[in-house]
């Protein structure tokens, strides 16, 4: 009986028939289609995640592109201004130092008034014969005798000595500005000046005992110092915080 009943069970087993091979069986293949729906769902999600991720990059990429991209333009903007400038102040000064000149005579003439002086000698000297009036005694200021004086110098060396007074001003200036400043700080990579927040690629004016006032764009910021580039020159210049605090320079913004 027990090898009539083992005979059986293995012609059930061949024919694929034997109940205890068929819930098995049903059991691997419930298994099997339960974690080929988990590896569905397991790319589906691995999917979203890189498709939200290229998202985000993406939209950074773009907007550090756009920022740049504006800070560049403005750049060359200031660069190309300024060299507009310095050329046309040199061909102004070639023009006044003798430099040939097209179509000089059509050029309207031009004269300058200078405040009558006391005792003036009277052109017509036929005339003098009148008794003289009571003499009356004017004194002229500093600045109305500096400002006849710019008057009677050629243009180019009026603008010359107007710069040098300038700069002369600005120091005297700076000796009485210049004083410790105690709020500044640096957070997130921007810069708190003088209840102002600074960032990279800004437009600022940098003064200084030493250079004066010059147009720049900050380039970088951390925790110790500063780094701008000067729009005259292009060259880079580094500032530290501890400069900042003790007011060695001063920043503005700049439109």
């Amino acid at each position: 009986a027990v090898v009539s009943t083992q005979s059986t069970g293995l012609r059930q087993l061949q024919s694929g028939t034997l109940p205890g091979y068929l819930s098995r069986l049903a059991k691997l293949e419930a298994q099997h289609k339960e974690r080929i729906q988990k590896c569905h769902v397991d790319k589906e999600i691995e999917l979203q995640m890189i498709d939200e991720k290229f998202q985000r990059e993406s939209k950074r990429l773009k907007d550090d592109f756009d920022h740049k991209k504006v800070a560049l333009r403005e750049n060359l903007l200031s660069s190309l201004e300024e060299k507009k400038k310095m050329i046309e102040a040199e061909n102004n000064a070639a023009e006044l130092n003798g430099a040939p000149l097209d179509n000089f005579e059509n050029r309207p003439s031009f004269t300058r008034k200078l405040r009558r002086r006391q005792n003036d000698p009277d052109k017509d000297d036929g005339k003098s014969n009148k008794p003289p009036s009571p003499a009356i005694n004017f004194l002229l200021s500093d600045a109305e005798i500096e400002e006849d004086l710019l008057q009677i110098l050629p243009p180019h060396k009026a603008e010359r000595l107007r710069e040098r007074k300038a700069n002369l001003s600005f120091c005297e200036e700076t000796e009485h500005r210049e004083r410790p400043v105690t709020d500044i700080k640096v957070e997130d990579g921007r810069l708190y000046y003088e209840r102002k927040w600074y960032g990279r690629y800004q437009n600022v004016f940098v003064e200084s005992r030493e250079q004066g006032k010059l147009p720049a764009v900050i380039q970088s910021i951390c925790s110790s110092d500063i780094v701008v580039k000067k729009i005259t020159d292009m060259t880079k210049l580094k500032i530290t915080i501890s400069q900042l605090q003790k007011g060695k320079f001063t920043l503005k913004r700049r439109s």
